[in-house]
């Protein structure tokens, strides 16, 4: 085995068992509740479960041939689909973020109402 053919294998180990679920624990664990020793293993874990049960899935409803590309089209769109939809979600935040700014500099701006004089 060549020192090439060593580096394909462990990156493309890396890209099937580790970024699919990454990207899940992402959508599934907020950014910060955990470390990421605990985001490692489920990352590895969920990896493990998703790429072979999707690929499986594929075969079993839709008779897609088992293959090397199959794997990777799935591990690819297991991985860019959760980040699409993180990305989303941090757009969304950030709109209304500031519209909430907008919202707050437009009130700073003005003076109080007052009470009507009630008094004879």
């Amino acid at each position: 085995m060549s020192a090439l053919e060593g580096i394909r294998l462990s990156l493309g180990a890396l890209f099937i068992s580790l970024l699919p679920g990454l990207a899940w624990s992402f959508v599934l664990f907020r950014r910060r509740s955990i470390d990421w020793l605990e985001r490692t293993a489920i990352s590895f874990g969920l990896s493990i479960a998703l790429v072979p049960a999707t690929v499986f899935w594929l075969y079993w409803l839709f008779d897609v041939g088992i293959s090397l590309l199959t794997v990777t089209l799935v591990a690819s769109a297991l991985t860019v689909f959760p980040a699409a939809y993180l990305t989303f979600q941090q757009r969304q935040s950030c709109l209304r973020l500031l519209t909430r700014l907008r919202g707050l500099r437009r009130t700073v701006g003005r003076r109080p109402a007052t009470p009507p004089d009630s008094s004879p």
